[in-house]
């Protein structure tokens, strides 16, 4: 006799499994086609410039498959359309973490009338990831731009430069021919108020170190004026012999920047490239080779610092000005302040390279860096605090561990010169500030 077994009781966890695979199966299949049609949907509504509509629909694809890459993208150009370009950053940070190019494409242009710095270091890292001659040409022009800022305030050893509607206007001592005119040369004589520098050209921006001074003229040529006891007006020769008038130093219209210290200059042009002159040394310009392009240089009492495109700060020792340690790294932009360097990073973090003054308790701390509550677009520093732009224009002034709004005025450029912030303001002019208070006051 065969013994029957029984197949049902085995067979029918079996068949429920299948058939809990094949539902599950037939949800996600029906979830995805639900989650594309709303990004079919929200497309549409992109395409008609509904970004409201539009945003609607991606959120609701993203609700039901966060992995949809068109979604997020669609969804971070249906804000920045909309003028909330603010959130762009977050909505794409999976995508930008994982090298996505159409969304670092995405995430510059959001950002580039907001966080031009920021962009910088995002193209630079983009062009690194694809090699791609557009995203090269890109960031070229992103570079072209923040080395073009405006500069339009200057303070050295004992005088001061402005620009005016194109005009130089300079005030102080011209012990050494520094505010480029005969009065008072080589005399104790002071010059309390502006006055015409009797710069012949168009001048852009203005620039001083120690008792020399330099003007990069609107076609970006460089000339100067005053000491060249060490070579740094990089004219083939030193002198000790004060001498008035402008001398053009670089005449093909390249000039990006201008730093230096007491002795020496340093000249950053357009292609990023930076050059040197002086320190008893070098009598014309000679280029420094240590970097790649540079997106900006600035120089303390005694030191200087520079910013490469893809973040690295470094900043050179006070007795050899050509020997450079590096300060930080994915850094967007910094200052001179106090007894040292502050610095932003791409993740909004501010970090010090001396003493650090007391922050808001309401930031979050990490480590040695602060974060602030608001995106950080530009800083100015000193010893009691910090000068903070967001990118709505907004400053915000830091003092005695407290922040506070600035108000009445919208800016678009911030920094510091001999111990005094300029304020370029939007729709031109600037205002000059001091810190040395809980609230900015004018400076004398």
């Amino acid at each position: 006799m065969k013994l029957r077994i029984k197949k049902l009781p085995i067979l029918l966890p079996l068949l429920l499994v299948a058939v809990a695979l094949i539902a599950a199966a037939v949800m996600a299949r029906l979830s995805w086609d639900s989650a594309a049609a709303h990004t079919d949907l929200g497309q549409k509504y992109l395409n008609d410039m509904d970004y409201t509509g539009a945003v609607t629909e991606f959120l609701q694809s993203l609700s039901m498959d966060p992995t949809d890459q068109e979604a997020r993208l669609g969804l971070a150009e249906a804000y920045a359309a909309s003028g909330s370009a603010e959130i762009v950053p977050e909505i794409l940070e999976p995508l930008t973490e994982a090298q996505s190019p159409e969304a670092c494409r995405l995430l510059i242009e959001s950002l580039r009338g907001s966080d031009l710095h920021r962009a910088l270091l995002v193209a630079q890292e983009l062009a690194e990831h694809t090699d791609s001659d557009e995203d090269y040409a890109l960031r070229d022009e992103l570079l072209g731009q923040v080395l073009l800022e405006a500069h339009t305030y200057a303070v050295g050893e004992d005088q001061r430069l402005m620009v005016d509607e194109g005009a130089v206007l300079s005030s102080g001592s011209n012990t050494f021919g520094q505010l480029g005119t005969g009065q008072g040369l080589a005399t104790e004589a002071v010059q309390d108020g502006f006055q015409s520098a009797q710069f012949s050209g168009q001048a852009a921006r203005v620039y001083c170190a120690g008792r020399t001074s330099y003007v990069v003229d609107q076609s970006g040529n460089l000339w100067a004026a005053g000491e060249n006891r060490w070579g740094q007006l990089g004219m083939d020769y030193a002198s000790a012999d004060p001498q008035s008038g402008w001398f053009q130093i670089v005449d093909s219209g390249d000039v990006a920047a201008v730093a230096g210290t007491v002795g020496m200059l340093y000249v950053l042009k357009t292609d990023g490239s930076l050059w040197y002159a002086g320190q008893g040394g070098v009598m014309e310009l000679r280029q420094i080779r240590d970097f790649g392009e540079v997106a900006a240089v600035e120089s303390g009492e005694r030191q200087t610092a520079v910013l490469t495109a893809d973040g690295l700060l470094y900043v050179s020792d006070t007795e050899d000005p050509l020997r450079w340690t590096r300060q930080a790294s994915g850094v967007k932009l910094f200052c001179f302040g106090g007894s040292g360097l502050v610095w932003v990073t791409a993740e909004n973090q501010i970090g010090f390279s001396s003493s650090v003054p007391q922050l808001p308790d309401t930031w979050v701390q990490n480590g040695g860096s602060t974060t602030p509550d608001f995106a950080v677009c530009d800083i100015a520093a000193d010893s009691d605090g910090l000068l903070l732009l967001d990118a709505a224009g907004q400053l915000h002034r830091v003092y005695n561990g407290q922040v506070a709004e600035v108000d009445g005025l919208t800016a678009v450029n911030i920094y510091s010169t001999g111990g005094t912030v300029v304020v370029e303001q939007e729709g031109g002019g600037a205002m000059l500030w001091t810190l040395s208070a809980p609230t900015p006051t004018a400076a004398a």
